[in-house]
């Protein structure tokens, strides 16, 4: 491939683009050496019981969703370089406040409140990033924007679960370091690379205050899609409690090396989301949300079956894979079905869905494994259930056309 079509294919002249994939990047190397042991941190470290280490990711989902709600707000009437400031900053405090409990040796309740608190800074963050991806591509590069940026944030997702695998043992404290150094970095990221935008239709404040119906989107396709969303996240937010947890108390697999199961993930989607990306641009969108799904239940359903590392290393190139069929397309796809003025409340509302489905994810898998742990087969055959609904949807919604549109700029289908 000659200079010039590698330089096209990568979009490496957008400037805009590369420089949120940094920031995406340096932020999941934090939270990539943090997110595989919250859940182990939690039952072994400060005792608590599995059924709730799931219910507080459940509320760290569920804060999400109203953070997510304010955070597409900001996005489009505050701008998409001040919100990314605002939640990188919340994050920053957060941090800082969970690392001076833990030094301190402060209660557990404190600790698991700034846990869920650090929604926030996710909550605000994410809507603006991406629905300035959606401002800096074009309708022809959307996919390609949105695979790039998503790999960027997974070429951290490498890296952080290694260190944390490496430093897991010296004392969770030091991984929330981790976290708090990249957080810095972002913000400082942020203020030097990241040109300030504000779509077009921003309104005065004084008129923003008197359209809070602008807070809450009423589209038809973006509802419906958002369901099946929803109901896809129930399954894939296994991710994040019930799959570490199984591997270290029904696999026998050690605390410290969880990492390396999720480390599969980063470098997956590194090395695979553009050939998948491809794949997708030969096929209708939806047709590749609907391929992922049918890869997560294979891989979530491959984990009840497996009893070693290597065996968990192979099911989550499974899952990841699914996960590149996905993520990326249903950004995507929102972005072309939300009117131009809109998008970053659009945005919002999809992943206040996604914020519901992990909130319910990891309290129906903590359940399950609860319930059910005698046997591991029957944990993940009740988890597929969640996945079949999401198919299901996804393929009416390919039946009736509902996703397939370009960007709208004004006029939206309303209940």
């Amino acid at each position: 491939m000659r200079g010039g079509d590698v330089r096209e294919s990568l979009l490496l002249g957008n400037r805009q683009l590369w420089s949120l994939g940094s920031v995406v990047l340096i932020r999941s190397i934090g939270f990539g050496a943090t997110w595989p042991f919250m859940a182990i941190f939690f039952e072994r470290d400060l005792g608590v019981p599995i059924y709730l280490v799931g219910l507080i990711f459940g509320a760290l989902a569920v804060a999400s969703t109203f953070c997510q709600i304010a955070g597409g707000y900001l996005t489009d009437f505050s701008g998409r370089k001040r919100t990314m400031l605002y939640g990188s900053g919340a994050g920053i405090i957060i941090y800082m406040g969970i690392i001076a409990a833990l030094y301190l040796h402060g209660s557990t309740e404190l600790i698991v409140v700034m846990f869920v608190a650090t929604s926030v800074s996710g909550g605000l963050l994410f809507p603006a990033a991406t629905a300035m991806v959606a401002d800096v591509t074009s309708s022809r590069e959307r996919e390609k924007g949105y695979a790039i940026y998503r790999i960027m944030a997974n070429f951290g997702w490498a890296v952080g679960p290694l260190i944390g695998s490496q430093i897991f043992n010296s004392g969770v404290i030091w991984i929330f370091a981790v976290v708090e150094v990249t957080l810095l970095i972002q913000f400082a990221l942020i203020v030097t690379l990241i040109s300030a935008i504000r779509p077009a239709g921003g309104r005065p404040a004084a008129y923003r205050m008197k359209r809070l119906s602008d807070l809450i989107v009423l589209d038809r396709p973006l509802m419906i899609f958002s369901a099946g969303t929803l109901l896809l996240m129930v399954l894939t937010a296994q991710f994040s409690v019930t799959l570490p947890l199984y591997a270290t108390l029904k696999a026998g697999i050690a605390s410290n090396l969880i990492g390396y199961i999720f480390a599969v993930n980063g470098v997956v989607v590194v090395v695979g989301q553009f050939p998948v990306t491809a794949v997708v641009g030969r096929m209708r969108e939806i047709d590749g949300v609907i391929v992922g799904i049918l890869l997560y239940m294979a891989g979530y359903l491959m984990v009840g079956l497996s009893t070693t590392l290597p065996a968990l290393m192979f099911d989550m190139v499974v899952i990841t894979l699914g996960e590149n069929f996905t993520t990326p397309t249903i950004s995507s796809i929102v972005s072309r079905i939300a009117p131009s003025d809109k998008i970053g409340r659009y945005m919002a509302f999809n992943g206040m869905a996604r914020s519901a489905g992990r909130a319910m994810g990891p309290a129906a898998g903590s359940f399950f494994l609860y319930l059910l742990f005698s046997s591991n087969l029957l944990i993940w055959l009740a988890l597929e259930v969640f996945g079949v609904l999401s198919l299901l949807i996804m393929i009416a919604i390919r039946q009736r056309g509902l996703v397939e549109m370009e960007h709208r700029e004004t006029k939206v289908q309303h209940v």
